[in-house]
């Protein structure tokens, strides 16, 4: 397949910052139409500065970046025309309404004086801001002005967004509703390209995720398969009604069952085990009331993305000793 088949792809992408710092190590990746894909890791993996060569702001070291098979670095007028993005925190003009701020916006696009009166309504409909058109943005909270700044991204109708932690600052309430925009448009067929540090939100919304850390691309699955994994009941939190010595913790690793203990405090552990299969949960309770140990409470439960991540550095860190 060509760069054209994809929306978005990068190929051996490496940016260095100096001689010593690699901030963006070897990564490639391929967007289809449509799709909404997470990029993941914790502040500092990388995901910024990748999404800042991919929208022209930074200059790669080496490899390609192409949207809608124009190179980025390259071509950046004509790869970016269809873009809309959200990158780090938003400036705003707080002596402006919502009214103002996308009008002028839609005059930069060179979009006709109608389209921007209608996609003004439009806009601050899905955004859920209508009432607050003509009021002055400077009275707006941390939430209301991010989902302006992701107005701003869609207003000119682009059908690739690109998205640099869109839920950034914002209370659950916030979270959800910008959850639900980026649903909206899968509705559309638009391509999101989102990063994130938070990860269980993420699985809410996307169709694959990209794991990035340290830079380096660790691993790249569908939201589907990962479910899958993650459905079994891999996890245990164990309450102990005494704290746990050292030697509590060796008689624990030492059960053939478990495939490890992580401390959680003086009389809580999690179980760590390879097998989901309920009968095993069952028998490793057995055997460490056997062992002598009080239990005080025992509960299973699934995975989520943020447990799967860790694993996944957890591997990586172990392959590199």
């Amino acid at each position: 397949m060509t760069d054209s088949d994809y929306m978005i792809k990068t190929q051996n992408l490496v940016k260095k910052f100096g001689k010593n710092i690699v901030a963006v190590d070897d990564v490639s990746f391929e967007i289809g139409r449509g799709e909404v894909v997470g990029y993941l890791g914790p502040n500092g993996a990388g995901k910024t500065t990748t999404i800042k060569i991919l929208t022209n702001l930074l200059k790669p070291t080496s490899g390609r970046a192409c949207i809608n098979g124009w190179d980025v670095n390259n071509e950046p007028k004509e790869a970016l025309n269809d873009v809309g993005s959200l990158i780090g925190v938003p400036g705003v003009y707080d002596y402006l309404t919502p009214d103002e701020f996308l009008t002028y916006f839609g005059k930069v696009h060179k979009m006709p004086k109608q389209k921007i009166k209608r996609r003004i309504t439009e806009v601050l409909d899905m955004v859920k801001l209508s009432k607050w058109r003509h009021s002055k943005i400077g009275s707006f909270s941390t939430g209301m002005e991010r989902r302006l700044a992701i107005g701003k991204a869609i207003f000119h109708e682009p059908n690739i967004l690109i998205l640099d932690e869109p839920v950034l600052g914002l209370d659950p309430e916030g979270i959800k509703e910008i959850r639900e925009l980026i649903k909206s448009f899968q509705e559309k067929d638009i391509t999101v390209f989102l990063s994130s540090h938070l990860l269980d939100e993420v699985s809410k919304v996307c169709d694959s995720v990209i794991f990035l850390y340290d830079g380096k691309i660790i691993e790249q699955s569908s939201v589907e398969k990962i479910d899958e994994i993650m459905k079994e009941y891999r996890l245990i939190d164990i309450e102990f009604l005494n704290p746990l010595p050292r030697s509590g913790l060796e008689k624990l690793n030492g059960i053939e069952m478990i495939d490890k203990v992580q401390k959680v405090s003086e009389n809580k552990v999690k179980i760590i085990k390879s097998d989901g299969d309920p009968t095993l949960t069952s028998m490793i309770l057995d055997e460490i009331i056997d062992r002598g140990f009080k239990v005080v409470s025992y509960s299973p439960k699934r995975s989520d993305l943020e447990d799967f991540y860790v694993s996944l550095i957890e591997k990586k860190e172990g392959d590199a000793r």
